[in-house]
């Protein structure tokens, strides 16, 4: 499986209601990439449970390989 990471967004909100979201770790939120697998473009979004505020580019790739996987086990 070839999997080349094309864009990659950070989500922020503020866990404080009323209150400005900053870009920061403590209001980061999740991530949403764009990802070229097997020639095919797809969407992968991860909520910050799932992906971690520092990752790098391989960490990304073996997640969105695990989460590929899992869709074919259902």
């Amino acid at each position: 499986m070839n999997i080349f990471i094309k864009e990659s967004k950070i989500q922020f909100k503020n866990p404080q209601i009323g209150q400005p979201t900053r870009a920061v770790e403590e209001h980061y939120n999740g991530r949403r990439i764009i990802a070229d697998v097997d020639g095919e473009e797809r969407m992968f979004r991860f909520k910050k449970e799932e992906m971690p505020f520092i990752v790098d580019e391989d960490e990304m790739i073996e997640l969105i390989r695990q989460k590929i996987e899992g869709e074919e086990q259902q």
